[in-house]
């Protein structure tokens, strides 16, 4: 598959550091530590997760900006909503997708199923074109700075984002480890080489038709 634009080291705004923030008390009540020891903590473990609308530049030019847009509005809404109900921060808009966190890496893949299936159901209903989307998840412990967030964990979810196809969830290995025991059904896909990442990463598609 060819290689996509903007995929690597997409920053985080100021809203990563509002929702880090906002996890504190939650955190502290679980764990039992100050605010101080969690900050001692770092770097921690999320799961990242990517959505990309498939093959946007092109429906732009075919179908004109106003098309174009409708498609974009319903991905936001359908995204920002499984955010919502499965404790998903955003971190920003990528263009023609959104960057997103989790602290759970079950919680995230749950998401990515109700995404895709909410789409589907868009599409049934919608006389425009069909709204395709791919997605890529990964957990790991990114380098934060200054509200930033990137590194390794986060160039790992996008090109596991760039290999997927519209419809695909593409997870890595260790989020399939991380929620084995949620009931998802994992196909293997075998090893990638992602541009940038020395190590082959194991692939695996999750098959959200059988939730």
């Amino acid at each position: 598959m060819p290689h996509r634009r903007g995929a690597l080291n997409r920053g985080v705004t100021m809203d990563f550091r509002d929702g880090i923030n906002a996890l504190l008390p939650v955190a502290k009540t679980v764990l039992g530590l100050e605010s101080a020891d969690l900050e001692r903590l770092s770097p921690m473990d999320l799961t990242i997760l990517f959505t990309d609308i498939e093959n946007y530049t092109h429906a732009a030019d075919r179908l004109g900006d106003e098309a174009a847009h409708e498609i974009v509005r319903a991905h936001n809404s359908i995204v920002r909503s499984a955010l919502r109900r499965h404790g998903g921060h955003m971190v920003k808009h990528t263009g023609d997708g959104i960057m997103a966190y989790f602290l759970s890496a079950g919680r995230a893949v749950t998401a990515a199923v109700e995404i895709q299936k909410r789409i589907e159901a868009h599409n049934r209903k919608s006389e425009n074109a069909p709204l395709r989307v791919r997605i890529g998840i990964n957990t790991g412990e990114p380098i934060v700075e200054r509200g930033d967030l990137y590194g390794t964990a986060v160039i790992i979810a996008a090109r596991i984002t760039d290999l997927a196809g519209g419809g695909q969830i593409l997870v890595s290995d260790v989020v399939r480890q991380l929620a084995a025991s949620k009931g998802f059904v994992f196909h293997h896909l075998g090893k990638a080489q992602l541009d940038g990442i020395a190590e082959p990463v194991r692939l695996f598609e999750v098959d959200w038709s059988a939730r």
